[in-house]
C-alpha cells in the first residue's frame, strides 16, 4: 500500500521522517530525509531530501550506484570527477556510478535538493 508524508507547515520537514544527520563535523548542519524507501515498502528506488546550510557541503564521495537530482532550492557547485559546474532551483544532475561527486551550497541560503537512487546492492 502507498504512502503520503505530508510537508510539515512548521520547521520544514515531512511528517512521518526523521531527518538524518552526519557525524561528520565537516558536514556540520546538513540533513538527509528518506522521503521514500525500504520503510514504506519501496523496492526499486530511494528518494531522499538533502537541506545543506549556507557554505556546507555534502561529502565527498562515490557509489556503485547511480542517481538524479533536482535542485529544489539555492544555488550550488556541484563536483562530478575532476569537473565543477554551478547549478540552482530547477537545474538537474546525473551523476554516474563509480563518479566522484559532492554539492556545495553557494551564497546566504540554504541548498535543497531531491535525489533518487536505485536499490541497495543485494535488494
Amino acid at each position: 500500500m502507498g504512502v503520503i508524508h505530508r510537508r510539515a507547515a512548521a520547521g520544514g520537514g515531512w511528517d512521518g521522517v526523521s531527518p538524518q544527520a552526519y557525524d561528520d563535523p565537516s558536514l556540520a548542519g546538513v540533513r538527509k530525509h528518506e522521503l521514500i524507501g525500504e520503510a514504506e515498502g519501496a523496492s526499486q528506488y530511494r528518494m531522499r531530501y538533502f537541506e545543506v546550510p549556507p557554505g556546507g557541503r555534502t561529502a565527498r564521495e562515490r557509489h556503485s550506484h547511480d542517481h538524479g537530482v533536482m535542485i529544489v532550492a539555492g544555488r550550488a557547485r556541484v563536483t562530478l570527477g575532476s569537473e565543477a559546474h554551478e547549478v540552482g532551483e530547477g537545474d538537474v544532475v546525473y551523476v554516474a556510478g563509480d563518479e566522484l561527486h559532492c554539492f556545495e551550497a553557494l551564497g546566504d541560503h540554504e541548498l535543497g535538493f531531491v535525489c533518487v537512487v536505485g536499490p541497495r546492492p543485494g535488494s
